[in-house]
């Protein structure tokens, strides 16, 4: 799909001999060890099946029996793991956000559902009277009959709960139960109840230790538990609604206490909402029309301070607590029936009758998942959700309810917030490490280069998401590529006007070199950006690294010697509009090299490995380069491979480059793995190619693997062989991403955010065992760079900096003293 057959025996075109590269240090796979554990016996042979029947095993030795049943043990159990392991291998699909557990029918009809953290389960009462005990993943474990007639259930929480941990009411009015679902207490026929005045819905106060009722007709009731838990007395008199409020109760919902520490509650009656101090037990105050028609449910959000209403006029309101409109959320095509607010989190579920469950961010003020209400595995629309029932317990799954089935689903997590930056990221790479440190003391700390969309460029620490030091430019000066030479703390940024800018990033904030500004056209302009780096001595790029931050970039031509006696070298290549190549000099940007490389045509992709560089261009070509670091001419064409599509992102590993093509016109987006071995192309499956743009393609060199990520909110993660080994579904479009360490941890961009994925979120386990054998460097402090010059900056710039996360030393400058 993205290579035409050019030749009548292959499906590209290869020019140029074959070389012979130098030895890739990642190119040895130190992990093809057979595990002791199942080596083969020199000795004995394994035990025929049904042995036991078997002349010849009676006649052995005890020794002799327990030798063969080892050897059967030990077969058996090789067999399982591998078989294990290869399942493993397989594709596996994970959401972040909401996804399906399982399904429960009720086949008698939905009444109520209890949840129960403690004893890590929830029960279910069906419209026959009986009650469903199920682990908190769904599992059934018991059914019986209720002990009295009851209509509805809740469990009550905190230490209230030891002796009486639910509360059920009906027509017998209100009854509190054992753990075991045994009655404790009833309330008594006619006591301090009115006939005609059943309960329909009970909010347990477990602090104060109150019960909150409302009966048939409106009215609300207070009840206080007594004993431990374990009766009920009236508290107050009932408190009847005024003539005014129309419609009848939809929900109840605990809100935040006062300053006095007194609870409130709130109550959706119609289209408005009251409010009541449970201590004082009166109602303080009402608001008329919050929508334009019934909210059918309200919940109070703890981490933003504010009220949610769902409303079936298809909104979900957040409002603050003086009851003003902080946000409207119109993405529900059809009424909003339920929500519930995640624990600990600002984010918000709703359902609606439009067959959705969307997740709202109240800190984001933005839509950041959705799924669909269908039945699982068939396709079909499921009933519509009456309620939402928040996760009870930190591995306690959502509970969706409906007329006669119970939903359950998780809520995964598979990134997590590692920085926020100014403004939206459009670039992210990881700075070069050391492929092997040569002592423990002598790692270089790891860092992330982004560019963002207001002209700044930041360098994140990788191990505590704080940045330590950034480069403010203008918008006009907007980052088109980015490179960054950790060991000599030099940052070059290629900018959308073709200005190419070298600056001192050994400072912060960074200040600008020098500045090559373009030529005038038509003449060839710049338009990709790439550093090699050559690094044969690591002791010795560590030991200049540290030179470099104790002068703060500030050499002097005399300071500079040691620089003649490295070995290593860093090669920043330009691409440019005319399809050729330039190698520059590291500070003077001065042009040491240049060749024809894609003419006619522009440069579109430029990356490198060990000892060779790849370029890809208009001309519909990918090419390897050999590098000769130490040599004046520095590259020299290895091979050449012909596509039919346009190459937009490369990414390569020792002997292995794997190309992103992408054609607009026709709906192309795909991957393609070109080698130097004995097998020049690996192909997958065209249904595993991504569905829009490819924002981002990396790899893991220790571990092998690449990821790359799309506008279609996926990440895909592949193996050397191309083959794609996971599919994580995300909640908004990356913009970039990177590997951040040799454990195969991500790092990804969504808006102006830098989050982490974990690898033991998504790598099988056989990778997780092939980590164990890495020797992994202590990781080292990387602070944020002490901030000077704060004076030459500008509000705008100020600004900037103090909405970063981790910028210790600009506040501490704005301290006064």
């Amino acid at each position: 799909m993205e290579s035409e057959v050019l030749d009548a025996s292959n499906p590209f075109t290869v020019e140029g001999d074959h070389p012979v590269l130098d030895q890739d240090p990642y190119e040895t796979d130190i992990y093809e060890v057979l595990d002791p554990g199942f080596l083969k016996e020199e000795r004995g042979e394994p035990a025929p099946q049904l042995f036991t029947n078997n002349s010849r095993w009676q006649n052995m030795a005890l020794s002799a029996h327990a030798r063969q049943l080892w050897l059967l043990l030990r077969t058996g159990l090789q067999t399982v793991v591998e078989k294990e392991k290869r399942a493993e291998l397989h594709v596996a699909c994970l959401t972040h956000g909401l996804e399906p557990l399982r399904c429960l029918e009720v086949a008698a009809g939905l009444c109520s559902v209890a949840q129960d953290p403690v004893g890590r389960r929830f029960v279910v009462l069906d419209g026959a009277g009986r009650l469903h005990l199920h682990r908190e993943d769904g599992w059934a474990q018991e059914k019986l009959q209720a002990p009295v007639a009851l209509t509805g259930l809740v469990a009550v929480l905190g230490p209230l709960g030891t002796m009486g941990r639910f509360v059920g009411w009906g027509p017998v009015g209100l009854a509190i139960l054992r753990y075991d679902l045994s009655l404790l207490w009833l309330s008594k026929p006619g006591e301090h109840r009115v006939p005609g005045r059943e309960p329909i819905c009970c909010l347990p106060v477990p602090d104060p230790g109150l019960l909150l009722v409302a009966e048939v007709g409106g009215s609300l009731v207070l009840w206080k538990f007594r004993s431990g838990g374990r009766c009920l007395v009236p508290h107050g008199s009932p408190l009847q609604l005024p003539p005014s409020i129309s419609g009848a109760l939809a929900r109840l919902a605990l809100g935040p206490r006062s300053p006095h520490h007194c609870p409130c509650c709130f109550a959706a009656y119609g289209s408005a909402v009251l409010t009541f101090d449970l201590q004082t037990w009166a109602l303080t105050d009402v608001r008329r029309n919050l929508h334009k028609t019934t909210i059918f449910d309200l919940a109070y959000c703890k981490e933003v301070e504010a009220m949610v209403t769902a409303s079936r006029d298809s909104t979900v309101k957040v409002w603050e607590a003086d009851w003003q409109i902080r946000m409207v959320f119109v993405g529900h095509r059809g009424p909003v029936t339920a929500v519930a607010v995640l624990p600990n989190t600002a984010l918000v579920v709703s359902a609606s009758q439009d067959g959705t469950l969307r997740t709202w961010d109240l800190q984001a003020a933005a839509q950041v998942g959705e799924v669909a209400l269908t039945c699982r595995g068939r396709g079909v629309p499921s009933e519509s959700v009456s309620r939402l029932l928040a996760p009870a317990g930190a591995s306690s799954p959502l509970l969706s309810l409906g007329a006669r089935s119970v939903g359950l689903w998780r809520a995964r997590e598979l990134y997590s917030p590692l920085a926020q930056l100014s403004a939206p990221v459009l670039h992210l790479q990881l700075a070069l490490a050391l492929p092997k440190p040569a002592a423990p003391h002598a790692a270089l700390p790891a860092r992330l280069v982004c560019a963002c969309a207001d002209g700044s460029v930041y360098l994140v620490s990788v191990s505590g998401g704080r940045t330590v030091s950034a480069l403010l430019l203008e918008p006009e000066d907007c980052a088109a590529a980015v490179a960054y030479c950790l060991p000599r703390e030099a940052l070059w940024v290629l900018t959308r006007a073709g200005h190419l800018l070298c600056a001192n990033a050994a400072r912060s904030p960074m200040r600008v070199l020098h500045r090559l500004c373009p030529p005038p056209p038509p003449a060839p302009q710049p338009c990709c950006l790439h550093l090699y780096s050559h690094l044969t001595d690591p002791a010795s790029a560590f030991t200049n690294w540290e030179i470099v931050c104790q002068y703060k970039g500030e050499l002097c031509r005399s300071d500079m010697a040691w620089a003649w006696k490295d070995k290593n070298r860093y090669l920043p290549v330009v691409g440019h509009t005319d399809g050729t190549l330039s190698v520059l000099e590291l500070r003077s940007l001065k042009t040491a090299f240049r060749t024809e490389a894609h003419s006619p045509g522009p440069v579109t992709a430029i990356a490198s490995t060990w000892n060779s560089i790849v370029s890809s261009g208009g001309d519909l070509t990918v090419k390897m380069w050999r590098v000769f670091p130490y040599a004046e001419e520095s590259l020299s064409p290895l091979r050449t491979f012909y596509c039919c599509h346009p190459a937009v992102v490369l990414c390569a590993l020792g002997k292995r480059v794997i190309v992103g093509f992408e054609d607009p016109n026709s709906a192309t987006y795909g991957l393609v793995q070109f080698g130097l071995g004995s097998s020049p192309r690996y192909d997958h499956r065209p249904q595993d190619d991504p569905t829009d743009h490819i924002t981002g393609l990396c790899c893991c060199p220790t571990l092998k693997l690449y990821a790359c990520s799309s506008l279609d909110h996926t990440i895909r993660i592949w193996t050397v062989e191309n083959k794609l080994l996971r599919l994580l579904h995300l909640n908004g479009a990356p913009q970039a991403l990177t590997f951040c360490s040799n454990n195969g941890d991500l790092v990804l961009a969504l808006g102006s955010r830098l989050c982490l994925v974990d690898h033991r979120l998504y790598l099988p386990t056989s990778y997780l065992l092939k980590k164990l054998c890495q020797e992994v460097p202590d990781g080292m402090d990387d602070p944020p760079l002490p901030l000077t010059s704060q004076e030459s900056l500008t509000s705008a710039q100020l600004q900037r900096l103090a909405s970063l996360c981790g910028v210790a030393s600009l506040r501490s400058a704005e301290r006064p003293g």
